[in-house]
């Protein structure tokens, strides 16, 4: 996993995309050309997640629903199932690391 995430991350590093923060729940990346926050989570399949305030809303309809976790810390909160509000963004799930590179040059513009 260790090394795929590292792969992943010049993935972003190729795209313009620069490494914030890094947890173990996740990467925080900021885009250098649009300013865009775009957070890596380590899953099994590679998985990232947008911003929902700033998100369009083409890509809000073809990603892979809402995400929430507590790493999202640039993001806005919302009640999910519990009493407190936790923050949350767009999650999209690629199958290859080519897939992501390509999303990653169209979204970072």
């Amino acid at each position: 996993m260790e090394e795929l995430m590292s792969r992943l991350e010049h993935v972003f590093y190729l795209n313009y995309f620069k490494l914030v923060n890094k947890t173990t729940k996740g990467t925080e990346f900021k885009g250098e050309r649009n300013g865009e926050v775009v957070y890596l989570i380590p899953n099994k399949t590679i998985s990232i997640v947008l911003d929902p305030n700033t998100i369009s809303e083409e890509l809000r309809l073809k990603s892979d629903g809402i995400y929430h976790s507590t790493v999202l810390k640039r993001f806005p909160k919302r009640l999910n199932t519990g009493e407190s509000e936790i923050t949350y963004g767009y999650s999209f799930k690629f199958d290859t690391e080519r897939e992501l590179n390509d999303f990653l040059n169209r979204y970072g513009r």
